[in-house]
């Protein structure tokens, strides 16, 4: 063996085991400290871009969260209150029909209504959850309210469920949920309702119980059939106004035929979409009062198929629809002063079950988003913990290794590092 006093191999060889001891042991010291085996882009390029990736999705999906759970606290809230004045409505409606038949004074019952419009118009205006409201328009809601329809984020591309605005949806224009469903006519925001009498600035008189209240019952023969739902067929209601609305039966691919009357500068034209091919009468007909109720009067199916309608001071209908020669669809008769007034809350009573409904079905959307979101991000969360978690068991039963192999190191440089010395001895 060569001594030499420049050149020590055993100490570079000791050096250099020691050194990848060290540098492993400070890596398996960091997976103990981090919990990660991958924590930065030298541990592992490839799998370190993979997990950032995730991670980014995981941030966003908890946004998306945020987004949902919100959303779902703004249909919550109008869910509330719809059931509310729902329930205001069935109320109103067994106190006008028990007053009907008992006798109970006009000038009460009017008091009752008003007092029961102006309750559900609050409960409306009230229904602000964060500056949105969806059961009246922003105006009608106060400075409060920032937007009438809700956005909902419901997904990592940033796509949005919207929620609209279910007095304006279920009457293009109404400024408060009272004239959306056919209660009252061209109220003010935020305005009241009154009894009876002359409405000063800010009021609208309650015009659905009065001693004068029209509507008309327009019967259904049994000989309807389905060749009656021909398109340019027709229903046409007179207005108190004198100008109509007719409701023009098509198939989607035949045009429309006008039945204006002439010279009538605010007549309507609503084409009713029907399919005489697949669909029965009473799904024809239901598709007549929905086009009905949309479009500014109140219409319920009675029991015996005929059909109530009030709003807009109807006073005559007038039908094209015949079966073997005799008519299908009458030209109504005149309600009286209360089956009108029951028509027109019936009328209110479906309008807001349907606002209901909807809620109700955006409020399961959400909620099934919300489940949907949690589980994906659990997934995302776990699929990162698998490429970059250590296995804490291994790793603790390496650090030990480690340590034991640099302490021998150590050891072994040591008496490398000695050698030098002795050649001290061969001078002496």
């Amino acid at each position: 063996m060569t001594l030499s006093i420049n050149t020590n191999t055993a100490a570079m060889a000791a050096l250099e085991s020691l050194s990848a001891t060290t540098a492993a042991l400070n890596a398996t010291e960091s997976q103990v400290s981090t919990g990660k085996k991958v924590s930065s882009a030298s541990d592992n390029p490839a799998i370190y871009a993979i997990s950032q990736s995730m991670m980014g999705n995981i941030s966003g999906l908890s946004a998306v969260s945020d987004s949902l759970a919100f959303g779902s606290q703004v249909v919550n809230t109008a869910s509330k209150a719809s059931a509310d004045i729902i329930a205001t409505l069935q109320t109103l409606q067994a106190s006008v029909t028990t007053a009907s038949t008992t006798g109970i004074s006009l000038s009460t019952m009017q008091s009752q209504v008003s007092n029961a419009l102006n309750q559900i118009n609050d409960y409306a205006r009230n229904s602000t959850f964060n500056g949105i409201n969806l059961l009246t328009s922003a105006s009608d809601a106060g400075s409060t309210v920032t937007n009438a329809n809700l956005n909902v984020v419901t997904g990592l591309q940033g796509n949005v469920l919207t929620v609209a605005n279910q007095a304006t949806a279920t009457t293009p224009n109404a400024v408060t949920l009272t004239d959306a469903l056919g209660l009252t006519t061209g109220m003010s925001a935020n305005g009241t309702v009154i009894a009876n009498g002359t409405a000063a600035a800010g009021q609208t008189a309650q015009s659905i119980l009065t001693g004068a209240a029209t509507g008309l019952n327009i019967s259904t023969s049994p000989d309807l059939a389905a060749t009656d739902f021909a398109a340019g067929n027709n229903v046409v209601l007179t207005n108190g106004d004198g100008t109509t609305t007719t409701f023009e039966f098509g198939d989607g691919t035949t045009a429309a035929q006008s039945v204006e009357t002439s010279g009538a500068t605010a007549n309507h034209v609503v084409v009713v979409l029907v399919d005489a091919t697949t669909q029965s009468t009473s799904t024809m007909l239901g598709s007549l009062v929905s086009a009905m109720n949309n479009n500014g009067y109140n219409a319920v199916t009675q029991s015996n198929g005929s059909i109530d309608v009030t709003g807009q001071g109807v006073t005559a209908s007038k039908s094209n629809l015949a079966a073997g020669g005799a008519t299908s669809i009458d030209d109504g008769t005149a309600l009286s002063a209360s089956e009108a007034v029951i028509t027109t809350i019936q009328s209110a009573i479906t309008k807001m079950t349907g606002i209901s409904g909807n809620l109700g079905a955006t409020t399961q959307q959400i909620t099934g988003m919300q489940s949907f979101t949690s589980d994906l991000s659990d997934a995302l969360t776990s699929g990162v913990g698998a490429l970059t978690d250590a296995d804490l068991s291994a790793t603790s039963a390496r650090l030990t290794s480690l340590q034991t192999k640099q302490q021998l190191a150590i050891q072994s440089l040591s008496i490398a590092n000695s050698q030098s010395s002795s050649i001290l001895s061969l001078f002496r």
